[in-house]
């Protein structure tokens, strides 16, 4: 299974940074799609790059990264696979929610058939959502969730801002059998790693 991220202009520097991260952890290699045909809509440029990587990778697994995604030890992307290998599912998201603003992250694994089941331009009753919350309306039977991928945005006000996680300040949250963490805006388990 590929790890993949795409690259958007604006987040070269970040996409590197983790690129050099798992390479440096364990050698894993991933695989940088460059960004094209960009818009600068949110969530429409989000949901255009996930197609980019869904078309390349047609008839494969691959694991989606993000900028703000971490893989935490050696052996990461083994363990995702191993787990992905038995769960008889098309996707394996993480079994996060913190309800009510953040339901669903989008790293994760994406089935062979990824780029066929998930829709180029989301419409309807979700336009302006990102293909992760059309995932959980329309193919939630095809997604195996796991705690091998923790996801939280940050801590959350009544409004519903979150204000992003700083790490080490906050490393008591992420999990133990946890192998990546989703989100760190800041890269800092990257940055303050010793």
């Amino acid at each position: 299974m590929k790890a993949v991220i795409v690259a958007a202009e604006r987040q070269h520097k970040e996409v590197y940074n983790i690129v050099n991260h798992i390479k440096r952890l364990d050698g894993t290699e991933v695989l940088v799609i460059p960004a094209i045909d960009e818009t600068e809509e949110y969530p429409a440029r989000n949901n255009y790059a996930f197609y980019q990587a869904g078309q390349i990778m047609k008839g494969e697994a691959f694991f989606w990264l993000e900028p703000d995604s971490t893989p935490l030890c050696a052996g990461w992307l083994d363990r995702i696979e191993a787990e992905y290998a038995v769960c008889c599912k098309q996707f394996m998201l993480s079994s996060d929610r913190n309800p009510p603003f953040d339901i669903v992250g989008g790293i994760g694994v994406y089935g062979p058939r990824t780029f066929e089941i998930i829709p180029k331009d989301i419409d309807g009753d979700l336009r302006g959502q990102g293909w992760d919350m059309w995932m959980l309306r329309n193919a939630f039977n095809l997604i195996h969730k796991s705690p091998l991928i923790q996801h939280s945005y940050g801590k959350y006000d009544s409004s519903g801002n979150a204000a992003p996680h700083r790490f080490p300040q906050e490393s008591g949250m992420i999990r133990k059998d946890a192998v990546i963490f989703h989100r760190d805006k800041y890269q800092d388990l990257i940055n303050n790693k010793s």
